[in-house]
């Protein structure tokens, strides 16, 4: 029953699909020779699996591993791969994403060894996939870059469109943008020159989506006309035309333009009515929601929110059944080759009966013994199909326990990772309070104890010259033009030795100092009065400050810390001579302070690590990793923002945005 139950089931999916897909699949069937081992039949069961894949991929998989099977016995190793490929391409279509690395692994190996790159390469691109969807994206990447590699070297445009479109999806999902925006560009003239119409629209479609999410809506809408005006709604996929009207309704949200909205609102709606697909029309209740919501029809807008929410659930529930389905499809395959294997057998009985009716001529005695030999076979095949039945039942019972297992397994490992992401974040908290706490008292005890030890004697020397100068006044009158010159030099000396003083004692300012209003362009000035020993004549500073006080309410020492960071960064990122840059400036409410260096600079892979705690660049014993981290938290406590701008062998740029709370006007 479950066997006819599955043949109904396969029929009724035939019906669904396209007739012209249909007739191509039975005619290939149609050439199937199940007496015959040869590479024809081979590659005509992979053709069989590449067009089936789509409409029946229980079919699919079948087919893959009969050729697999056929492909050992055969003993050809190209073959092997290329069936290990169609099976870890189809269990990959199904979801089950550790099958298909075990066999697309194996498949890449055996294509390596025996240098077949094409084949190689399309291996790559589908284990690159299955990273990305992961969201592996660094792996991902590494196997785009070699689908390049391998397109180049064997000029292959598809391969390598193939690779730079999987680079540039990469690079939308890691906030690399501006990358991602060069690429694109790329593959749309690639697409371009090779003719390739789906990779050119999709190409201009990412482009417009990677400049609204950066919001520069104009130009988003300038790509999604030019692809509404230039190019078939045929040759557009309906779900590509979906997410483009989509598109056009959130960029002219968002310059309230609601001519154009409810425009583009009625044409997502003729496709979404046409496409039966939840995703499309629960985007669609929601657009329509901000759509009623910015012309003030609220209770059509309460409806459409209404009819999101119950599709939202509904979509939960459907992936829900679409998992256990997955899993039906593996229970459903182990069935159909237990089917497959009885129809092997009753192929046999059936060659054995055309035998017997050749052979009838010959004497009826010989008819005799063939009719008690079919007798016995069919005797014998009735027996191991009852043996078989006994064991599917039992495979059965072992499934139906496993999946009660399985479920149980994954309520417990999901009640676990909530445990451990509310433990990885009490530890980041914990972790941030020690570095902060640790940092500032051991600054501040050692800071404050080399300020103390310096005024000292500083004092001693500030009194001891007041005291000459006095002593040559009294007695020495007559050469106090000769002596005063060097007096002076000595009172110069002591008020710089002072001032760096008292800017160590500016960046040593506990936490619980009174806060005051600080000066940014003073707060600069003193930072590099700590720093001058390190210039060693070196380094010249630029300074281009405004013209008025740039001020923020703040605990002093905090703001001197998070700039002496900065600059001591600069100043040790310049090997030889060099310049930094220093500049304030005001915009709208907030204060901007750029330092530049000419140092050595950052690599493109480090820049977005340089404020994890304990990271550096440096050598060891030459840096904490913890300057740059501290200093983001200050920034951050102050309402303010940080970022870093590098290339290798020009320099380092750094940006701070401050908010002001007095201005001079």
């Amino acid at each position: 029953m479950l066997f006819r139950f599955y043949i109904l089931v396969i029929v009724f999916f035939f019906s669904l699909i396209q007739p012209l897909k249909c007739e191509s699949v039975d005619s290939l069937l149609i050439r199937i020779d199940t007496t015959v081992l040869s590479e024809g039949q081979v590659r005509l069961k992979l053709q069989i699996v590449d067009k089936a894949r789509d409409s029946d991929i229980r079919q699919a998989i079948l087919f893959a591993k009969s050729a697999f099977k056929d492909a050992q016995e055969l003993k050809d190793k190209k073959l092997i791969a290329e069936s290990q490929l169609a099976i870890g391409n189809c269990y990959n279509y199904i979801g089950a994403s550790a099958e298909a690395l075990e066999n697309l692994s194996k498949a890449l190996t055996m294509f390596g060894e025996i240098g077949d790159r094409f084949n190689k390469a399309q291996t790559l691109m589908a284990l690159g996939n299955i990273y990305f969807y992961s969201n592996e994206f660094n792996l991902a990447l590494e196997y785009y870059d070699e689908v390049f590699d391998y397109g180049e070297i064997l000029e292959d445009s598809k391969l390598m469109l193939m690779g730079i479109m999987g680079k540039g999806s990469v690079y939308s999902h890691i906030n690399k943008l501006d990358s991602a925006l060069i690429i694109f560009n790329e593959t749309f003239q690639f697409a371009k020159d090779i003719n390739d119409k789906p990779n050119e629209i999709h190409s201009l479609y990412n482009m417009g989506e990677v400049y609204r999410s950066t919001g520069r809506v104009e130009r988003a809408l300038e790509i999604f006309n030019l692809i509404e005006q230039s190019y078939d709604k045929e040759e557009i996929h309906p779900f590509l035309l979906t997410n483009l009207y989509f598109s056009f309704i959130e960029s002219y949200l968002q310059l309230r333009d609601t001519l154009n909205v409810q425009k583009y609102s009625q044409k997502a709606r003729e496709i979404v009515q046409r496409i039966s697909n939840s995703n499309h029309k629960m985007e669609y209740y929601r657009l329509s929601f901000k759509i009623d919501t910015m012309c003030g029809a609220h209770n059509s807008a309460i409806n459409n929110h209404m009819q999101f929410k119950e599709l939202s659930d509904s979509i939960n529930s459907i992936k829900f059944k679409e998992s256990l389905a997955k899993f039906q499809i593996l229970y459903g395959l182990n069935v159909k080759e237990e089917e497959i294997e009885r129809l092997r057998l009753d192929n046999e009985l059936k060659d054995l009966t055309l035998k017997q009716r050749r052979i009838v001529n010959y004497g009826s005695g010989i008819v005799v013994f063939l009719m008690l030999v079919v007798v016995f076979q069919t005797y014998r095949s009735k027996t191991k199909s009852k043996e078989k039945n006994l064991i599917l039942q039992h495979q059965r019972e072992e499934l139906v326990a496993a999946n009660e297992e399985l479920i149980a397994i994954n309520e417990e490992l999901h009640t676990q990772r909530k445990e451990l992401q509310l433990a990885l974040k009490s530890l980041k908290e914990t972790q941030n309070q020690l570095i902060r706490s640790e940092k500032m008292a051991s600054l501040g005890m050692l800071s404050a104890g080399v300020a103390h030890e310096i005024n000292n004697p500083l004092n001693f020397i500030r009194g001891g010259v007041l005291a000459i100068e006095n002593y040559v006044k009294d007695n020495f009158r007559d050469h106090l033009v000769e002596v005063s010159p060097l007096l002076e030099i000595l009172n110069i000396g002591v008020e710089r030795v002072a001032e760096i003083v008292a800017g160590l004692d500016d960046y040593t300012r506990r936490d619980d100092v009174q806060v005051t209003a600080v000066n940014i362009n003073l707060v600069m000035d003193s930072c590099l009065l700590i720093l001058q020993n390190q210039f060693n004549n070196r380094i010249s500073i630029e300074k281009d400050y405004t013209n008025y006080p740039l001020i923020i309410e703040s605990r002093d020492g905090k703001i001197h810390q998070a700039f002496l960071s900065i600059l001591t960064n600069a100043v040790q990122s310049i090997e030889g001579n060099g310049t930094i840059s220093i500049a304030t400036n005001q915009k709208n409410k907030s204060m901007i302070v750029v330092v530049a260096d000419t140092g050595c600079g950052i690599s493109e892979e480090d820049i977005i690590r340089v404020t994890d705690p304990f990271f550096t660049t440096k050598d060891p014993g030459k840096g904490t990793g913890l300057g740059l981290s501290i200093t983001q938290n200050i920034i951050e406590e102050h309402n303010g923002s940080i970022s870093f701008n590098s290339e290798i062998g020009v320099g380092t740029t750094v940006t701070v945005l401050l908010p002001i709370k007095r201005v001079k006007t």
